[in-house]
């Protein structure tokens, strides 16, 4: 079966990706095609756009950033991005926590014209190439972190997973090794801060929307962030993985705690946009996005 290259076969990928009909058919050899360029010496880097103009450049190698050239969007995600869109207003503040090669930080960036981004990415890899897609749109509302979030200043391992002979996943770079014969997995050592702390050295006076999507180190970044929580009652949209919770020796009781004594309230985001209240953990699926909403 021929090959067609990406930069033609893209558009009907992404007009034809929700009819039904076609879907079936389509994503198969859309399958047999990510897998090709998947397995490309070097990885086959491509600048696409997501939300209509915004400008990123992607590898074809990766999970996610496939997901963004193919289908414009990232599955999982889509109900987050509906959440940004919603409730960032234009002059807004963002805080994105694990913003890997910036998908949600541009996003953000274009809503909150006149207002600020601070997004948080310590793998130098992702930095590098986060760094590149902000200034390939020219936002100057954009601050750049190589750092990671936690509890306490100082320093990690973070771990890169490359999965052996199959698409790699940028986005399960974590502070917590995996046990897994199938992947290899790169070290580097990065720079921890408080959120609190930065907040206050960069005198930031509000915050409406924060993201947090760290592999299981969502809990010590949020206790690091306790003060900027409780000041500001900004809304929050974290990952929620109880395998990432339970490798780093969390568990999900913690979570919905901590957002108790905030006095936040807790649902978990369908990609239809729809908000599922989590009561108690018997709510939790293993894997979900959670937006956390002050009730005051």
């Amino acid at each position: 079966m021929p090959i067609i290259p990406p930069r033609l076969l893209q558009p009907a990928v992404r007009n034809l990706a929700n009819c039904d009909l076609l879907q079936g058919r389509l994503w198969k050899y859309v399958v047999l095609v990510r897998r090709h360029y998947a397995k490309s010496e070097p990885p086959l880097e491509l600048e696409t756009t997501i939300e209509g103009d915004i400008r990123i450049r992607t590898s074809l190698s990766d999970h996610i950033e496939a997901q963004l050239f193919w289908q414009g969007y990232q599955e999982a995600d889509q109900g987050v991005l509906e959440m940004i869109r919603k409730k960032l207003p234009s002059d807004g503040v963002f805080i994105d926590i694990g913003a890997n090669i910036g998908s949600f930080t541009l996003v953000a960036a274009k809503i909150a014209q006149h207002g600020q981004v601070h997004a948080f990415e310590p793998s130098a890899h992702h930095f590098s190439r986060l760094s590149k897609n902000v200034a390939m749109n020219d936002f100057g509302n954009v601050s750049l972190n190589r750092k990671g979030l936690s509890d306490q200043r100082g320093s990690a391992t973070l771990f890169l997973p490359s999965m052996k002979g199959e698409m790699n996943n940028s986005g399960a770079a974590s502070l917590f090794s995996c046990s897994s014969e199938e992947i290899n997995q790169v070290r580097e050592d990065i720079e921890l801060v408080r959120l609190d702390d930065y907040v206050s050295e960069k005198g930031i006076e509000r915050i409406d929307l924060v993201k947090i999507d760290i592999e299981g180190a969502e809990f010590d970044a949020l206790k690091g962030s306790w003060s900027v929580l409780s000041r500001f009652r900004p809304i929050v949209l974290m990952e929620l993985d109880l395998d990432n919770l339970k490798r780093a020796g969390c568990a999900p009781e913690e979570i919905l705690s901590f957002w108790e004594k905030l006095n936040y309230q807790v649902f978990r985001i369908e990609n239809s946009g729809e908000s599922i209240p989590i009561r108690n953990i018997g709510d939790l699926k293993l894997h979900q996005n959670l937006i956390c909403r002050p009730m005051d």
